[in-house]
């Protein structure tokens, strides 16, 4: 029978390494901006002299949730052998390709390997979480989650190696100068804390984890209590109801002003007088999700979230898709971004489908940074090597290499995009011009400009040289998983 030492020894057993440690990185607020250090993020006394003047105070942010990831189930369930059957992807197991066995400890050493190239390229956030989030094939469409990665046990003690795990990523971050968004709870696993009557356990859970962040010397934390507050949720405190207040009251009273509290609003952005008010009033700061969403919707979903919870506090998106144009969207409402690629269980695609590759590995992963990078001045990161033939063919009509164009020419520019999944159809193409995003469409014939009146005219890139980029996604596999293909090309502009 396994033993969970209590949160205060849980703290005792780390201090004095913890004691060691320096503290570079303090997150902080500012009315509706984020400071680090005592400076609004991305500002030149932050050390991003050629950032975009939309990023500051904000935190550009990836969903990294698994990186403290465990399955108390392994090695009887997760693995080739035996693994999990899931609706979308088959058979899924945790096994690295390389070992043909799960390593927590090493899913978390390569976490923490690439976070130097994230901070590079000008992430300055990212989002773990005690109870990870849906491996591959999302929430299975088979019941539920049938693994077990929880960092509390039945009585919402904190699990000592979960939280040694934790404590090293956010020490990293630290020396990074970047922020751990630290999520306690996730739905499909909160249940793993027994509930009852009046939640004790959930209650406790929620103490013992904010009082082991707190016990820590690091103060580049914020909180998520739960990651999308919704009826799927066991335990009542953690749907988006009257009661949700309580566990964020609860949570700010035990942080004592010391770590900044939020939960994740998914969905419908909701209404004055209704059942969320008095957890979005109670909040130090306002985190959403704009999952599914086009650029559009998000722009429209930042403007009511906004009606509904006022302009006072940050607001923080940390959790959509991989779409550099809802990226950009959300820069120009002045508002951090989260990107959330699922990956499918194959230690190369996507963050969030263990075994996870942490790196710079793929052409979506690369197109984020590459664009990350661009938004905040900073160094862009080499693109990977990437061989499918499964990814889209990209082909141009009417354009060739070097061609002349002028600016009212840019309907005249089709892509042909060949899909060669056969299960998975094209989502989407994205136009960028010397990497500055310019047009997408979601419906052939893919053309530049093809969302009309919301694209920007090509005479405000300037006459001379410049590469058009068109990057095709094709859906793989679960929701949020996705490849994409990309192609350069030179023209010139008159």
């Amino acid at each position: 029978m396994k033993r969970y030492i209590p949160v205060v020894a849980t703290a005792a057993l780390f201090a004095l390494s913890a004691a060691a440690q320096s503290t570079p990185t303090v997150v902080g607020i500012r009315g509706p901006l984020f400071t680090i250090n005592g400076h609004l993020t991305y500002t030149p006394e932050a050390g991003f002299p050629n950032a975009d003047p939309n990023l500051i105070g904000t935190l550009l942010n990836v969903r990294a949730v698994q990186a403290v990831f465990d399955d108390a189930n392994y090695p009887k369930r997760g693995t080739r052998r035996n693994p999990y059957p899931t609706a979308v992807m088959g058979a899924v197991s945790w096994d690295y390709p390389d070992t043909g066995k799960w390593d927590p400890e090493r899913n978390t050493q390569e976490f923490l390997a690439a976070l130097p190239a994230w901070r590079r390229a000008g992430l300055l956030a990212f989002t773990v979480n005690l109870q990870g989030g849906g491996p591959t094939d999302g929430n299975y469409g088979l019941g539920g989650q049938p693994h077990d990665n929880s960092g509390f046990d039945a009585e919402g003690n904190l699990k000592p190696a979960y939280a040694k795990r934790l404590q090293n990523i956010i020490a990293a971050a630290d020396r990074n100068g970047m922020v751990v968004i630290v999520g306690l709870f996730y739905f499909g696993q909160d249940s793993r804390v027994a509930t009852t009557p009046d939640d004790g356990n959930l209650r406790r859970a929620i103490v013992n984890g904010i009082e082991f962040l707190k016990s820590l010397p690091n103060r580049n934390i914020l909180v998520e209590i739960d990651n999308e507050a919704n009826p799927s949720y066991s335990h009542p405190l953690l749907r988006p109801n009257e009661r949700l207040a309580e566990a964020v009251l609860l949570a700010k009273q035990v942080a004592g002003g010391r770590i900044p509290i939020s939960f994740s609003w998914v969905g419908a952005v909701g209404q004055a007088g209704g059942p969320g008010d008095a957890a979005i009033d109670a909040v130090d700061y306002v985190l959403f999700h704009t999952n599914g969403r086009t650029p559009e919707e998000v722009h429209r979903t930042i403007f009511d979230m906004r009606r509904w919870a006022g302009y006072s506090r940050p607001m923080l998106i940390n959790e959509d898709g991989v779409s550099s144009m809802n990226l950009h969207a959300a820069v120009q409402e002045r508002v951090g971004w989260g990107y959330y690629d699922q990956g499918w269980n194959n230690h190369l695609d996507g963050f969030q489908s263990p075994p996870v590759k942490w790196g710079i590995s793929t052409p979506v992963k690369w197109m984020f940074f590459e664009q990350v990078a661009r938004l905040t001045g900073s160094e862009i990161p080499p693109r990977p090597m990437y061989d499918s033939d499964e990814v889209p063919a990209i082909k141009l009509a009417g354009f060739t290499p070097g061609q002349v164009l002028r600016s009212g020419e840019r309907g005249q520019i089709e892509v042909i995009v060949e899909d060669r999944h056969p299960r998975w159809p094209i989502k989407r193409v994205e136009f960028f011009i010397d990497g500055r995003p310019f047009s997408y469409t979601s419906n052939a014939p893919f053309r530049l400009g093809g969302r009309g009146s919301g694209a920007p005219s090509l005479a405000s890139f300037g006459s001379g040289k410049h590469v058009l980029r068109v990057v095709a996604y094709d859906r793989r596999g679960p929701l949020f998983s996705e490849s994409c293909s990309i192609l350069e090309v030179p023209f010139v502009l008159e």
